[in-house]
């Protein structure tokens, strides 16, 4: 049986989110930017859960124990926190067109 996620798809994305800039690599920005999309959108949320218990094994993301997203960070790489924001940029560019 699956999860019913309550999201919002008509939540617009905040300035910071919108203009969101993949190619930064540096960690701070990357976990800004990966903090607020887990605590605002639970479709976010859902995904960095899939990803974490399909590479992380035993590890799973539950309200009780990652209720925000500090202890996520401390566990994902930053090239990992980088990639799980990327549905940012690639959200509103046709995937053959993508160049990166």
């Amino acid at each position: 049986m699956g999860t019913l996620i309550k999201a919002d798809f008509r939540t617009k994305l905040s300035l910071k989110l919108s203009q969101y800039r993949s190619k930064d690599k540096t960690p701070e920005y990357q976990k800004e930017i990966f903090s607020e999309l887990f605590s605002k959108f639970p479709q976010f949320k859902a995904h960095v859960a899939a990803y974490v218990e399909r590479n992380y094994c035993g590890v799973v993301i539950n309200d009780e124990d990652h209720s925000n997203p500090v202890t996520l960070i401390e566990l994902l790489s930053p090239d990992e926190l980088r990639m799980l924001n990327r549905w940012i940029a690639d959200r509103s560019r046709p995937r053959f067109t993508r160049q990166e």
